[in-house]
């Protein structure tokens, strides 16, 4: 790498909120300024298993999704003839098979479950992705499911940074010190910082309610009409020019990696 080695290969980043907050977006622009402002491997997860819309956002769909290994390695099992050393391995190929690559970064996705049920199976496998696959690459990016699920179940346990995305409103605020709470039982987490989004007129009560809550602000990314124009327009957001929503980011990027 031509920076600053890591400390920690991979640097694991969790982007986590409530839902509606912009997390899908913040992540989307966090990738595009690491992969285009620093030299580093960089490998994208989408880890939302009900909206998973970063593949959309940043042009790079995969054709097959974790859940989809994950049944593929559930008909295998029935088989006596394999060994779990045998399986795991074919686990770990299958999630290299399953990824997507462009000339800036890597992606896969969790995928949604064929029929109802909970999520649990395939928040087992990711963790387990999380700790083997990520070791290839610099940096991993995650862009999380709403909500508190994937951090109790330890989904992210070895994440070294959570940003927590959090919009103009107090129960956003309230969520980003329930993940914080969660996140110091269940993940090994390093640093944690509040993104607030779409930032427009006087948010003085929202500053001081995170600093009432110890919350460090990491960065106040503005509403940007340009992103709400490549939303409607159904436009990738990785191709988002330099507004000034993704100079904010760019500035947070170097503040994350230190550079």
């Amino acid at each position: 790498m031509s920076e600053r080695e890591l400390t920690k290969k991979p640097l694991i980043i969790s982007v986590v909120g409530k839902g509606g907050v912009g997390k899908t977006v913040i992540t989307t622009l966090l990738a595009r300024a690491i992969s285009k402002e620093h030299d580093y491997k960089l490998l994208l997860i989408d880890a939302d298993p009900t909206h998973p819309h970063l593949s959309n956002m940043v042009k790079l769909v995969p054709e097959k999704s974790l859940e989809e290994v994950r049944l593929n390695v559930v008909k295998n099992v029935s088989r006596k003839d394999r060994d779990s050393k045998e399986l795991a391995e074919e686990i770990d190929f299958n999630v290299y098979d399953s990824m997507v690559e462009s000339k800036d970064f890597c992606l896969f996705s969790i995928g949604q479950p064929e029929g109802p049920g909970c999520f649990c199976p395939s928040n087992t496998l990711l963790r387990k992705v999380i700790e083997s696959i990520s070791q290839d690459f610099d940096i991993v990016l995650i862009d999380c499911e709403a909500g508190l699920e994937q951090i109790n179940r330890k989904v992210i346990k070895s994440v070294d940074i959570l940003l927590v995305v959090t919009d103009i409103s107090m129960r956003s605020i309230e969520t980003a010190d329930s993940i914080r709470k969660s996140a110091k039982k269940f993940t090994q987490y390093k640093e944690l910082g509040v993104i607030i989004n779409k930032v427009k007129g006087d948010i003085n009560a929202i500053v001081e309610k995170l600093e009432e809550l110890n919350l460090p602000i990491y960065a106040r990314v503005p509403e940007d009409q340009k992103v709400m124009e490549f939303d409607l327009n159904g436009t990738p957001l990785i191709e988002l020019p330099d507004t000034p929503s993704q100079l904010v980011i760019k500035k947070l990027a170097k503040k994350i990696l230190n550079t």
